[in-house]
């Protein structure tokens, strides 16, 4: 026994299915989207505190230690530490010398105080040297920065090359620790060698 298909049940279901169809949309538009960017969150999930330009600090009976910016800051909590990005950093040493310091990612511990930076590390003196290496750190309780790496040493009529440097920020002094290797551009001979008669 063939079923007729009328017009009205045609039309009926139609209106039936259009209503649905509208119902699922409008519940699938209130339920909360899946996770979206899953690499995002998988990186971002130990942060306690994210930040962008970010500024510090240091003084010392009233006296500014050294200050820094980023571009970016990521804290956490665990080990009180901050990952940064795009590093700009100046040391105050004796007598107001400032060292001016670059890099392209680093850590800042907010208990010990001390800075770590690599990648691509620049450090300028105001009295003309500039270094190259790959890492730095900040000691803050020595007012120290140093590296274990190969480092490059530019000055006016001077360049040397080694191996782990220490400078000393009191103290205006620097320490190439091995492998040394001096170049002089220039030699300043106006005095005369020779001892007066």
């Amino acid at each position: 026994m063939k079923r007729r298909i009328t017009l009205r049940s045609m039309v009926g279901a139609i209106v039936v299915g259009s209503v649905g169809l509208a119902g699922v949309l409008t519940w699938q538009a209130f339920i909360p989207p899946s996770k979206v960017n899953p690499p995002l969150a998988k990186v971002d999930a130990a942060a306690d505190l994210k930040l962008d330009r970010v500024h510090y600090t240091e003084t010392r009976e009233g006296i500014k230690e050294w200050e820094m910016e980023a571009t970016s800051a990521v804290y956490r909590k665990e080990g009180d530490t901050v990952m940064l990005e795009k590093i700009r950093a100046t040391f105050y040493g004796k007598n107001q010398e400032r060292y001016h310091l670059t890099g392209e990612k680093g850590r800042f511990n907010t208990q010990t105080k001390v800075i770590e930076v690599y990648d691509g590390v620049k450090l300028e003196s105001s009295s003309g040297y500039h270094m190259r290496t790959q890492s730095l750190t900040y000691q803050a309780d020595g007012k120290e920065l140093h590296t274990p790496d190969r480092v490059e040493l530019e000055g006016p009529s001077i360049r040397v090359e080694g191996v782990g440097m220490i400078v000393e920020l009191n103290r205006e002094r620097v320490k190439i620790l091995q492998g040394v290797s001096t170049t002089l551009s220039s030699l300043d001979w106006t005095r005369s060698a020779r001892s007066p008669r």
